[in-house]
């Protein structure tokens, strides 16, 4: 509390003794009045006595019902304390100047006995109000000077001797009361002081007990007391919430009979002065509940030190222990499965290398991906998809030994390990295979996947290890080597690991990373063939990609466009090959020589399907500004594969732009004559294969016939590939078809040669 606070508290205390004793004094004084006017009736007027008594009566029950209002406004008063002090001091200064007017009023000039009773009954009024109303120094001073100073006045106005005296003695009595009066409310104020630190102090205590109290019932952690006896004394809301029990149950409890034995001892060390730690599962004594505590007990002291029991925080931590269970399930486990993860499986690979390695048994590792997986997500569902994949998980986990593990590693690859094989190398393959074998067979039972029957196969790569020779990253890289030449060897069966497999991988690897190199640093040039008439006469010529590697020297394209096929790389490249097309166009263009030569691009099916390959190829025509009817594409039959209608809108929108499209290898892919009538076509060019041998094979011939009187009939152009004697050129002339491409006229060469070659045709 701030001194302004202590301040109003005491005046309001004071306030509140001045009214409460306030009655006693009005009654006293309604009474001496009454008895001082009956004894000076007789010696003074009557109407003066009436008069007087009626108004001291009057003031006094305005006084009286002044202190009842003070009374039943108490709380208000509080906030109004200067207020109602101003008014008890008017109430007292009326009441002063009434009483003190009787020193002249009721003062009988000829009758000394009255005249004396008249001054003690003053005396007597002013001894009285100085106790009454000294918890105000101000109205109790007041009061008496205003109340004797009359009758000090009027007796020295008499002039004798003896009435001086007494008007000197009277205010003698005055001057002491004076004095009395600072001491008594000196001490007054000092009780009233005493009383608020108190009252301030026992309100303290209880608001901290209060505090306590509440902390301990709403506290978010269960808090529990015991004696030395272990004997629970106390038990907040939350600790019998956390038991499943209730305060009444708990109070009282000899906790050395709880059935859970593993916390008393935690609770007896703190008797001996030890903070004691628990955390674990608590089985409840009283019920079946099962529950993680966290319990920390410390030391519960009295005012000489003595231990007299401890205290006890608690907390239930089960859902923590939940999620931390979770949250381990979910790092180490495959949540769709149930089966361990990849990082699981890892922290088993290394102990069993490190085992193996003590032990020398050997250990193997199986790389499993389901065959045609895709395929059923694609056409069935990823519902149907996880379905298969869960009663595959239970398949596998039915065919191990117990110290054996398979974990999913993500999408439809699993990973098995196997420990405990034999020591000699021989026989831990044939235990390995045995196994795997095992593993196929479970796996090509039928899947029951609601509402249908689907049989399934799998390959199998298998690595063995023995001891800690290879690091596990190893291990499973060449168990993944091995699954895929399980799956290029015809799928559904199983490869050992070899090491020229490796080779082959890494042999790739850099054959990639060389042909990534040959995109980005334009290590490409280009070949072109010519294309002839049936009187020799060039038409035109086939642009061929060519690849000059800085160390490998030159590489075919056959080695190299399945590659880029594969890694996307063909989009790059065919873009490249396009726009260099182009530019020779336009550089032919403006050669009268070859302005009207056309040159014909082959197009992969990947690039051919791009979503903007339309867009691309018109704005290279429009960045080079070529004629369009003189670029030809050939695509090959298996651009047919995918979609025949998304194939046709793609050639009939570059059909419209101007573009010719030629079909390559006829004969050798998945032509039909149905999708042939309607591909937008201008030329067939009938493959090598057919052209080789003609001379002499009637099969060959009777094929090659057919293909010339079909494109006849369909009005398609025909050209020949591959034509290297006269022998094949004079039988295509025979039957009919009048364009030529081979060895017979010119390889492959740089444009530098193929123009020297055009101007030793003409």
């Amino acid at each position: 509390m701030n001194n302004l606070d202590k301040k109003t508290a005491m005046q309001f205390e004071q306030l509140s003794q001045l009214y409460s004793v306030n009655i006693v004094p009005l009654v006293t004084s309604v009474i001496l009045a009454a008895i001082l006017a009956f004894m000076q009736r007789n010696v003074i007027s009557p109407t003066v006595v009436y008069a007087w008594f009626s108004l001291i009566t009057l003031i006094m029950v305005s006084r009286t019902i002044l202190n009842l209002i003070y009374q039943r406004s108490s709380t208000a008063s509080q906030s109004r304390t200067h207020l109602w002090l101003l008014r008890f001091r008017l109430g007292i200064v009326i009441s002063g100047i009434i009483w003190g007017a009787a020193g002249f009023l009721m003062f009988p000039d000829d009758y000394p006995q009255n005249q004396l009773f008249l001054l003690f009954m003053l005396a007597g009024l002013i001894a009285g109000a100085v106790n009454s109303y000294a918890a105000d120094i101000v109205s109790a001073r007041v009061f008496s000077v205003l109340v004797l100073t009359p009758i000090i006045i009027r007796l020295s106005l008499v002039g004798e001797s003896l009435y001086l005296a007494m008007s000197l003695a009277s205010t003698l009595y005055l001057g002491y009361l004076m004095m009395s009066l600072r001491h008594i409310n000196h001490n007054i104020s000092e009780n009233i002081a005493l009383r608020l630190e108190a009252t301030e102090r026992e309100a303290t205590v209880k608001t901290n007990e209060e505090r306590y109290r509440l902390l301990l019932s709403y506290s978010p952690v269960g808090i529990f007391h015991y004696d030395t006896n272990l004997i629970i004394t106390y038990s907040n809301t939350h600790f019998a919430g956390i038991l499943h029990s209730s305060i009444e149950n708990l109070i009282g409890l000899n906790m050395k009979h709880l059935k859970n034995k593993a916390i008393i001892p935690i609770l007896s060390n703190t008797l001996k002065g030890e903070i004691g730690n628990f955390e674990g599962r608590y089985i409840a004594t009283f019920s079946t509940d099962d529950v993680w505590i966290s319990m920390t007990c410390a030391p519960f002291q009295d005012n000489n030190g003595a231990i007299i029991g401890g205290i006890g925080i608690v907390q239930d931590i089960t859902e923590r222990k939940l999620a931390e269970e979770e949250i381990k399930k979910l790092a180490f486990y495959d949540p769709l499965t149930g089966l361990p993860n990849r990082r699981l499986l890892q922290n088993r690979l290394n102990l069993a290398l490190a085992s193996s390695a003590v032990s020398g048994r050997s250990g193997a590792l199986l790389f499993l991906d389901l065959d045609h997986f895709k395929m059923l997500n694609d056409t069935r569902g990823h519902d149907i998809g996880d379905l298969l994949l869960k009663q595959v998980s239970e398949r596998l986990s039915s065919c191990l030994r117990e110290c054996d593990i398979v974990a999913r590693l993500g999408g439809d690859e699993f990973l098995v390990m196997i420990e405990n094989l034999s020591v000699y190398s021989f026989e831990a393959s044939v235990q390995a295979e045995m196994i795997a074998n095992k593993i196929l067979t479970t796996l090509n039972q039928i899947y029951f996947l609601e509402p249908f029957e689907y049989n399934n196969g799998c390959s199998i790569g298998v690595v063995l290890f023995n001891g800690q020779n290879n690091s596990q990253d190893e291990l499973i890289k060449q168990a993944d080597i091995a699954m895929y030449h399980a799956k290029k060897s015809g799928r559904n069966n199983l490869c050992f690991f070899n090491p020229l497999m490796q080779e082959a991988i890494t042999a790739r690897v850099e054959f990639e990373y060389d042909l990534r190199k040959a995109v980005e640093n334009r290590q490409f040039y280009l070949h072109f063939q010519i294309q002839m008439n049936h009187s020799r006469q060039p038409i035109g010529a086939e642009v061929l990609i060519r690849w000059q590697h800085p160390k490998r020297g030159l590489v075919p394209p056959i080695e190299f466009i399945p590659l880029a096929e594969e890694t996307g790389m063909i989009l790059p490249i065919g873009l490249w090959l396009l726009n260099s097309a182009c530019a020779q166009l336009k550089l032919w263009q403006e050669n009268p020589l070859t302005r009207d030569m056309a040159l014909s691009v082959n197009v992969s099916s990947k690039q051919f399907f791009q979503a903007d390959f339309v867009t691309q190829v018109q704005s290279v025509i429009l960045n080079y500004g070529i004629k369009p009817s003189l670029l030809k594409m050939e695509l090959t039959e298996s651009v047919l594969v995918k979609s025949i209608e998304e194939t046709i809108m793609i050639m009939d929108a570059l059909i419209t732009t101007g573009i010719q499209f030629s079909l390559d290898d006829f004969g050798t892919g998945y032509s039909s004559l149905q999708y042939l009538k309607r591909l937008p076509l201008h030329q067939l060019k009938i493959d090598q294969s057919f052209i080789r041998d003609i001379a002499f094979d009637s099969d060959d011939q009777t094929i090659v016939r057919t293909i010339i009187a079909m494109a006849d009939n369909l009005n398609l152009n025909v050209i020949a590939e591959g034509v290297e004697t006269e022998e094949q050129l004079k039988f295509l002339q025979d039957n009919g078809c009048v364009n030529y491409q081979g060895y017979l006229f010119s390889q492959p060469v740089v444009i530098e040669d193929f123009e020297a070659l055009l101007k030793h045709c003409t």
